[in-house]
C-alpha cells in the first residue's frame, strides 16, 4: 500500500557534544557532525542543568544576539551556507529569522554543515552549572528579506550584567535583511521579540536606496 505524505530518505539527527574548554572561567566546546551526505541547517537547543534539574531550554543565540549583531560582527545570514572552521576562539555562525508553524518568529545561530562536516566552537557564562536538554531542530530555506526586530533591552542588559560588561545596544526596533528559515516543529524562544517582513512602503529615503541596491 503507498501512503502519501511519507519523507523519503529523510535527513539523521546532527551529532551534537560538549566538553569543558575551561571550565574555572565556564568555558565550554561544542562539537557538532553531519553524518548525512546532503547538507544540513539546524539550530540548538539547550538548556541549564544545575542539581539535575534542566530550565530554561531556548534556541542558542536568542538571548543576547542584538549584543552579539552590534558589538561582535556577528552578521544575519542571506542564505545557509555551510561553516567555516577557522579556528575554535574564532568559529561563530551567523545570526537568522526562524519561523514556528504558527508563524511566530524569533532569532537564533543559523548552523549549516557540509554532508560530513564536523564543527566547533566555544561558548562562555557557564560557570557553576552545565548545558541539560540538548537537541538540534532542522531549518529549512524559505526566501531572503527585510525585517524589523523590536527586541527586548533586557537582552543587552543581561549580558553586560553577566560578563561585567558595558556594551551598548543597536539601535531598537533592528532593520536588518536576513534569511527566513522555517521549523516544522514549534520552539519556545527566550525572547518573544516583534518580528515583522519589511514593506518597501514603510523605508525611508535612506532605507529604500538600500532595499533596492539589494535587490540588484
Amino acid at each position: 500500500m503507498n501512503i502519501p505524505g511519507l519523507l523519503l530518505n529523510p535527513l539523521k539527527n546532527v551529532s551534537v557534544s560538549y566538553a569543558w574548554y575551561n571550565k574555572q572561567n565556564g568555558i565550554i566546546k561544542w562539537t557538532f557532525m553531519n553524518p548525512n551526505n546532503k547538507e544540513i541547517s539546524f539550530i540548538l537547543l539547550r538548556g541549564i542543568n544545575y542539581n539535575n534539574n534542566v530550565s530554561d531550554v531556548y534556541p542558542f543565540g536568542n538571548a543576547f544576539y542584538p549584543v552579539y549583531y552590534e558589538n561582535f560582527g556577528v552578521e544575519f545570514a542571506l542564505r545557509p551556507v555551510p561553516l567555516k572552521n577557522t579556528g575554535i576562539e574564532s568559529n561563530s555562525p551567523p545570526l537568522a529569522v526562524f519561523e514556528n508553524p504558527d508563524d511566530t518568529k524569533f532569532v537564533a545561530f543559523l548552523f549549516t554543515l557540509a554532508p560530513g562536516e564536523t564543527y566547533e566552537m566555544l561558548e562562555g557564562g557557564w560557570t557553576g552549572i552545565e548545558p541539560g536538554g540538548i537537541s538540534t531542530v532542522t531549518a529549512h530555506y524559505i526566501s531572503t528579506g527585510r525585517f524589523s526586530i523590536k527586541f527586548n533591552t533586557d537582552q543587552c542588559s543581561l549580558y553586560n550584567s553577566e560578563a561585567n560588561e558595558n556594551y551598548p545596544c543597536p539601535e531598537n526596533p533592528l532593520n536588518v535583511r536576513s534569511s527566513l528559515m522555517s521549523l516544522r516543529k514549534i520552539v519556545k524562544p527566550l525572547f518573544n521579540d516583534d518580528i515583522t517582513p519589511v514593506n518597501p512602503d514603510n523605508l525611508s529615503l535612506n532605507q529604500l536606496i538600500w532595499y533596492i541596491l539589494e535587490q540588484l
